[in-house]
C-alpha cells in the first residue's frame, strides 16, 4: 500500500522516475529480507554436545566405595588383611583418578553450526537436507523391570553415500526397519533429546528462511 502511495505521488515527475524510485524500494525490501535471514542464522550459537558424563561418575563413585572397601579391610575389620585391603585401595586411586580426567575430557557427540549439523559417527549434515527429525521412544519389561530408551531419529532428504556395500547395505536396511537413515541414542548425549532436536529445529527454520530469503 505505502509502496503504490510513492508510485502515485512521484507519478507527475515522469515514468522514468517513478520506475527508477519503484525499483530502488524493491531492491531495499529485498536487501533487508536477506539481512533478517542472515541475522536469523548468525545469531544461533555453534553448540557442542558431548558424551553423557553419567558413565564417568559412575565409575567415580565405585572406585571411592573399592577405596573405602579396602581401607575397612585393612585397618577396621575384625579379620584385618592389610596387604588385600592396599592393593583394593592401590587399585581404586587410580581408577578414580582416570574416571575424573574422562570425565573432564568427554569427546564431542555432535556439532551444531549455522549451515551443518556434524556427528561424529554419521559425518556432516547440511541443515536443508533434513527432511525430519524426530524423538522415538522405546519401552521395555524384564522380570518386572520397566526400561524406557530414547533415540533421535533423522530422516535427509538425500541419502548418504555409502562408503561400501556393507555400509550400503545396513544403511538400506536400517532404512528400510526404522524409516529413518540417521538415528542417535540419547544416552550417548550430555543433552535431552527434546532438547538437541529442539536446537536442531531453529537452525533448520533459521536456514530455510535464509535460503527464501536469497
Amino acid at each position: 500500500m505505502q509502496f503504490q502511495n510513492w508510485r502515485k505521488a512521484l507519478g507527475w515527475l515522469g515514468p522514468g522516475i517513478a520506475k527508477g524510485v519503484g525499483m530502488s524500494m524493491a531492491v531495499q525490501e529485498h536487501s533487508e529480507t536477506t539481512q533478517a535471514g542472515a541475522d536469523c542464522t548468525n545469531a544461533l550459537p555453534n553448540l557442542e554436545i558431548r558424551f553423557t558424563p553419567v558413565y564417568a561418575w559412575m565409575t567415580i563413585g565405585f572406585g571411592v566405595i573399592f577405596f573405602l572397601l579396602g581401607f575397612f579391610i585393612a585397618l577396621l575389620g575384625h579379620h584385618r588383611n592389610v596387604g588385600f585391603g592396599f592393593v583394593i585401595c592401590l587399585i581404586s586411586v587410580p581408577a578414580v583418578i582416570g574416571a575424573n580426567y574422562w570425565r573432564k575430557h568427554l569427546h564431542v557427540v555432535a556439532q551444531m553450526t549455522p549451515g551443518q549439523l556434524v556427528l561424529r559417527r554419521d559425518g556432516s549434515i547440511d541443515w536443508d537436507n533434513i527432511a525430519a527429525i524426530e524423538n522415538k521412544e522405546i519401552r521395555s519389561s524384564y522380570h518386572g523391570a520397566r526400561g524406557r530408551s530414547e533415540f533421535v531419529c533423522i530422516r535427509l532428504k538425500n541419502k548418504p553415500a555409502p562408503k561400501n556395500r556393507w555400509d550400503s547395505f545396513f544403511l538400506k536396511a536400517k532404512h528400510a526397519i526404522t524409516g529413518y537413515d540417521i538415528i542417535v541414542p540419547a544416552n550417548d548425549m550430555s543433552c535431552t533429546a527434546d532438547w538437541f532436536i529442539a536446537e536442531c529445529r531453529k537452525r533448520m527454520a533459521a536456514t530455510n528462511v535464509s535460503g527464501s530469503a536469497h
